[in-house]
């Protein structure tokens, strides 16, 4: 029924693959899809990359997720619908984002933690008493924790890895990981990145790059473990 998928913009090939045999019937309307790891199974990938394309094709209102049931086909039409999947084709894969943040961002808090001014601590420190008063509330609380990534990136001061950093932060404006982004948060989770946001902060100000660097893997890793399940 499927074929094995690539590497290149995988989510969007997985996508389409499946978009494919929904016009076709051989999903029809009310039928469960099989689980992600299956399909990871079938398309000879990871389980990240088929619930990013599972997401694309929700965001287009084709298929459904029901709470402790599964993914459903909700409609084989995609009149009206196409121009939403060329806007979410053309946007970033989150696994893609996961990799140059992994690059990135260790070695920008390492520079923060040797390089960082009061007045960057100062920016830091606000960032973190406004997420504080924002948890629960998850587009302000995503707003916050995009600046306090790009303050962490001001503070290496490195014009042209703050400008990488610029980039990864305006794929949040993206459906596609704003979606992924917003049904991986739950309170405790918003309670759990701050915290480490806190010793982030803690780490850079008492100028110890290596915890620095520690503290921001690890978070990473926790956050791409719940939006992508790996």
């Amino acid at each position: 029924m499927f074929s094995s998928i690539g590497q290149s913009k995988a989510f969007l090939e997985i996508a389409q693959e499946i978009k494919k045999n929904i016009e076709s019937g051989k999903y029809q309307v009310g039928t469960r899809l099989p689980a992600e790891r299956a399909l990871a199974e079938t398309f000879q990938t990871s389980r990240a990359t088929v619930r990013e394309a599972l997401r694309a094709l929700e965001i287009i209102g084709v298929i459904e997720s029901r709470v402790g049931q599964g993914t459903f086909v909700k409609t084989s039409s995609f009149s009206g619908a196409e121009g939403l999947f060329s806007e979410i084709a053309n946007q970033t894969s989150p696994t893609e984002v996961f990799e140059a943040r992994f690059s990135i961002e260790p070695y920008l808090t390492e520079l923060a933690a040797l390089r960082a001014t009061q007045d960057d601590l100062n920016v830091l420190k606000n960032c973190l008493e406004q997420t504080e008063a924002a948890l629960g509330n998850i587009s302000e609380f995503e707003k916050l924790d995009a600046q306090f990534h790009q303050g962490i990136a001001l503070a290496a001061k490195n014009s042209l890895l703050l400008n990488m950093i610029t980039l990864i932060n305006n794929v949040r404006m993206e459906k596609l990981w704003g979606t992924l982004k917003e049904r991986s948060l739950t309170a405790d989770r918003m309670k759990k990145y701050h915290q480490d946001h806190i010793e982030i902060y803690q780490a850079i100000r008492e100028r110890d790059a290596s915890k620095a660097k520690q503290r921001i893997l690890s978070h990473i890793k926790t956050v791409k473990s719940n939006m992508l399940g790996e």
